[in-house]
């Protein structure tokens, strides 16, 4: 980017963690928000109704910290408070799990500063795995934003600031189960526009990857919301053709990364996927994989040798869409 002709003011930044029994990792992560580079000008935790030893953690550091309690309203609902609480400009959302390196802020900051126009920066994000290995995941430039938040998450909160008045513009998260950070995106797109966000080409968070990541409920559930974030006002200002296709093309990638994790859980319902995602998008698409023909391909052949030649077994009888609705319900 090119600095702006006039010198830079200071603005304030709120890092606002929501925590929900937290105590595991809440210390190291504030540990590295201590350490930054550019302290925040406040450091909010909104604890969503822990009952474990969150209070007693974050009430440790004294008044380096705020505290707001609240009863159980999911991640969404706390970081709502938070934005609401907040006294700075601008938020550096960040989950309780995650770490900051010691120059995110500073450097996230400085792009603000320099550049008003900008409302959203966000960076690029390193895994740290349970074994202390890392993996970058390469960040997707801002100018390919409007295409790519059609159809999936490409922004990870952690490595987010966002200037407090756009997110209470754009009316906040509204409660989509893992994906309410995709929908706020894409409503702060379509409200401010592209040019209002900025990308850094840089791993300024580590993002903790563990099990709970990765459990089968919570996939079924994340995928259940995105089609009902889909058959919202997702696509409005899409013209009816374009808002038919591309609700199509959605669920076909939605029940084809359902289809992988179930064949990964040695599930039996895999193939009920897969076909369903092909039949709802058959021809190739560039918001798909190119290899999903060959991973279908093999998904078939895995069903022939297992279930032998058969009508039912072919073309099994389950509505997928329900499915993963079922998931979202109240045990």
């Amino acid at each position: 980017l090119a600095q702006s002709t006039h010198g830079p003011s200071r603005l304030s930044v709120t890092v606002l963690i929501p925590a929900y029994n937290s105590d595991t990792y809440l210390r190291e992560t504030l540990e590295s928000v201590f350490a930054q580079t550019r302290q925040p000008d406040e450091i909010l935790i909104v604890d969503d109704g822990s009952t474990d030893s969150t209070e007693e953690i974050v009430k440790s550091y004294g008044d380096r910290l705020r505290y707001v309690r609240q009863a159980n309203q999911g991640i969404a609902g706390a970081r709502n408070t938070g934005v609401r609480e907040a006294h700075s400009e601008y938020i550096a959302l960040f989950d309780h799990d995650d770490l900051m390196l010691p120059d995110k802020l500073e450097k996230q900051m400085a792009i603000l500063e320099a550049h008003p126009e900008k409302l959203f920066v966000y960076s690029t994000f390193r895994y740290l795995y349970r074994d202390g290995s890392t993996k970058d995941v390469p960040v997707l430039p801002s100018r390919l934003l409007p295409q790519a938040l059609r159809y999936r998450q490409p922004v990870l909160p952690s490595t987010t600031i966002i200037r407090r008045s756009a997110l209470l513009e754009a009316g906040g998260f509204r409660g989509f189960f893992g994906i309410d950070d995709w929908d706020l995106w894409w409503r702060l797109m379509r409200r401010f526009s592209g040019s209002a966000f900025q990308e850094i080409d840089e791993a300024l968070t580590l993002y903790r990857w563990h099990e709970a990541n990765t459990t089968s409920t919570s996939f079924l559930k994340m995928n259940a919301s995105v089609l009902r974030m889909v058959d919202g006002d997702f696509l409005d200002g899409v013209p009816k053709w374009k808002q038919w296709l591309w609700r199509r093309r959605i669920q076909a990638r939605v029940f084809y990364f359902t289809a992988v994790r179930l064949r990964e859980l040695n599930s039996d319902l895999d193939w009920a996927f897969a076909l369903q995602s092909f039949l709802q998008w058959p021809l190739p698409t560039r918001i798909l994989e190119n290899h999903r023909f060959t991973v279908l391909a093999h998904m078939l052949l895995l069903r022939l040798r297992k279930h032998g030649l058969s009508r039912r077994n072919l073309l099994p009888r389950l509505d997928c869409r329900a499915h993963l609705e079922q998931s979202l319900r109240p045990n």
